[in-house]
């Protein structure tokens, strides 16, 4: 092969090749411009149901979805600012934690449950369970535990047995001392 033919299957090497690349691009173009300005049509079916199509069909008309709502997120408070922050700098130590409340807030006292082996216990607290200081609840029936380091408020205790008997929640921190706890409750439990 002379360098001639050589240099000529080169260029029409490249020519088609390019070309290919070209001929894609465009097409690749061209569809993508083709789902951008694609319409959607909203009609009623025989049963009455709306129905959403990107193809038109029988009485249906053109349909415009209104705008997604984009919500910017809130911005983290700066801490610096922080009571808790400037209690320290002035060399105090930040205020306690306290719950303001914390209660039992089902079943009332002395309601009975009729015909349910598991009762549902709801809990209040304010404000909500301090986890950084690593507080679980504890649910006591009967002076025993019958749920331990719970992190939520709705609890269940399971095969209640019928007759009387008294529920009392308590927070208790990380090493398991207690620091608050509920009144006690009393509830029946009738089969």
């Amino acid at each position: 092969m002379t360098m001639l033919t050589a240099m000529k299957n080169t260029i029409l090497y490249n020519t088609v090749f390019n070309r290919t690349i070209l001929n894609s691009l465009l097409l690749f173009a061209l569809s993508a411009l083709s789902f951008a300005d694609a319409a959607l049509y909203r009609g009623i079916d025989a049963q009455g149901n709306v129905v959403y199509s990107d193809t038109p069909f029988e009485d249906a008309e053109e349909y415009t979805p209104p705008p997604i709502s984009v919500v910017a997120p809130l911005k983290k408070k700066e801490v610096s600012g922080s009571a808790e922050n400037d209690e320290a700098a002035a060399g105090k130590e930040p205020a306690e934690f306290k719950y303001l409340d914390f209660d039992i807030v089902s079943p009332i006292n002395n309601q009975t449950i009729r015909n349910e082996q598991d009762v549902k216990v709801m809990l209040k607290i304010n404000p909500g369970l301090n986890t950084e200081k690593e507080h679980t609840i504890w649910l006591l029936m009967d002076k025993r535990p019958v749920v331990k380091k719970s992190l939520s408020t709705s609890l269940q205790v399971e095969q209640v047995d019928r007759g009387a008997h008294q529920l009392q929640a308590e927070i208790r921190d990380g090493e398991g001392k207690m620091v608050i706890r509920t009144r006690p409750v009393v509830f029946f439990v009738h089969k």
